[in-house]
């Protein structure tokens, strides 16, 4: 599996918090689902409140 640098913000606008994140998957769309997924379950933020900005290959 490749490692993947998820970025992007949480909540809305320009007032969202970036993240960064680092996750391990088969693709760049599993690399996506894999960040949603942690984001809702340790911290039980919806999906429609994270805006992922680009996934790239590391």
């Amino acid at each position: 599996m490749a490692k993947y640098l998820v970025c992007g913000r949480i909540g809305s606008g320009k007032t969202g918090k970036p993240f960064e994140k680092t996750v391990e998957a088969i693709s760049e769309k599993l690399a996506r689902e894999t960040a949603y997924s942690l984001f809702g379950s340790n911290a039980g933020i919806k999906r429609s409140a994270i805006k992922i900005e680009s996934v790239d290959k590391l």
